[in-house]
């Protein structure tokens, strides 16, 4: 089946569903949908092959989080702090939903509940179908649950700090809660904004890394974060 058959499959039953939910999308080689509130920016995105799809779960941009970082990143451009644009809106994903792992399944010998979210063997309008059957349920289902329950930052706060009881990084894909790469920033920022009575203890754990040699490129941005932190209210008491 040709690439532009996959891609008319998948618009045709995504804009079915999500339109009326206030998503817009943008299509280039890969499919992206995103929703904007005052508060949030949410977002997936869908790459059509010849024979296979490669989708994501949900990402989310808290604003007021995303707000802080961009600050950072007009004074100093850190290189993972990635800022995106769609439609003259820019963000900067601060959550994402690991649960939709990127392994590949193959259509007809795994099962989809794997939640994996990527497919070869989509060869057919069929098998194509069928698998955005189960990305559709994703999304209204245990997607649209992820994005419920983190959208109190406090929640998200309470998953950082589950995964350091394991010294796990907070932006480890299938386990993670943060973006990898910036995942520091990231957390810092929501560790602050929730009152957190760990911040301080995070905050020297990272002044720590960012003071070693091989860091020293990162460093100075590390340094505008903190000053910038210093200067931010806390908008929840955890």
């Amino acid at each position: 089946m040709l690439k532009a058959e996959i891609k008319k499959i998948i618009l045709t039953r995504l804009d079915e569903v999500l339109k009326p939910l206030g998503y817009i999308r943008r299509v280039t080689d890969g499919i992206r949908y995103l929703k904007a509130t005052d508060q949030y920016i949410d977002s997936f995105c869908l790459i059509p092959l010849s024979d296979a799809i490669e989708g994501t779960g949900f990402y989310r941009e808290h604003i007021e989080v995303a707000n802080i970082l961009f600050e950072v990143a007009r004074n100093i451009q850190k290189p993972y702090i990635y800022i995106d644009e769609f439609r003259k809106i820019k963000f900067i994903f601060t959550i994402c939903d690991y649960s939709v792992s990127s392994d590949w399944g193959y259509y007809g010998e795994d099962s989809f509940d794997l939640k994996r979210g990527n497919w070869g063997g989509i060869d057919a309008p069929e098998a194509a179908n069928a698998y955005l059957d189960w990305y559709i349920s994703y999304l209204l289902g245990e997607g649209l649950e992820f994005l419920n329950y983190y959208s109190y930052l406090p929640n998200v706060l309470k998953k950082m700090d589950e995964l350091d009881k394991t010294n796990t990084y907070w932006g480890k894909e299938e386990v993670g809660i943060l973006p990898w790469g910036a995942a520091d920033f990231i957390g810092l920022v929501i560790s602050k904004l929730c009152n957190d009575p760990k911040y301080e203890k995070k905050l020297e754990r990272f002044n720590a890394y960012y003071s070693k040699d091989e860091n020293e490129e990162d460093l100075p941005a590390f340094e505008k974060l903190k000053e910038i932190l210093e200067r931010v209210e806390p908008r929840y008491n955890v």
